[in-house]
């Protein structure tokens, strides 16, 4: 059997043995199909779960953030009661994320700043990357991105020093592993048994 015949018919007949292909799907999250004042901390978003040491994430519905400041379409915090945000905000992933993107903000006069740091596990692990948005006043909303394999988990911090600011639009990537399909399956079967055939009659 020549060469790449046989690369071939290995590669198919792994792929019918394991029956598996990946794909990725890109997804984002932005709040905006929760009611204001709405605690979301701990509910499953679709592949997300955001969560926060205060127990408390709360909606800030369009053209509401703390008293006097406003967030772009629903946003989300701990700023709650007067306090500080707490830090720091947490976003656990269900599957392996290769990047993850997130906004911050207030449209606000003070100065803020925030940082969000990747970890390849949902509880501990190892720092995969982090970034930070350096100090600006207001409107827009700074985003950051943090690519990297296998993230399990994001923690955006807070940095400035009055008050806090929101979060938003929430983008990442999920790779999933998905069945092939069944023609895929049998052109596969029928190869590794031609190979079979070819090698018995070699023999004889």
């Amino acid at each position: 059997m020549n060469r790449s015949f046989q690369s071939l018919a290995g590669a198919l007949a792994l792929a019918s043995g394991l029956g598996l292909a990946q794909s990725s799907v890109a997804a984002t999250i932005n709040f905006d199909g929760f009611a204001d004042f709405q605690n979301i901390n701990g509910v499953d978003l679709g592949g997300v779960t955001v969560t926060n040491p205060s127990g408390v994430v709360e909606i800030y519905a369009n053209g509401r953030f703390g008293v006097s400041n406003s967030s772009p379409g629903n946003a989300i915090g701990s700023f709650t009661g007067g306090a500080t945000s707490i830090n720091p905000m947490i976003f656990t992933f269900s599957a392996p994320t290769s990047f993850v993107t997130l906004f911050g903000g207030d449209e606000g006069g003070d100065i803020d700043s925030w940082s969000l740091t990747v970890y390849d596990a949902q509880v501990g692990g190892n720092v995969l990357g982090t970034t930070a948005s350096g100090d600006f006043i207001g409107s827009p909303y700074i985003g950051l991105t943090l690519a990297a394999a296998s993230i399990l988990r994001a923690e955006a911090v807070w940095t400035g020093t009055s008050a806090g600011i929101g979060f938003d639009d929430l983008s990442f990537d999920q790779v999933t592993q998905i069945p092939l399909p069944a023609p895929a399956l049998l052109l596969g079967a029928g190869l590794a048994g031609l190979i079979g055939m070819a090698r018995r009659r070699k023999a004889g």
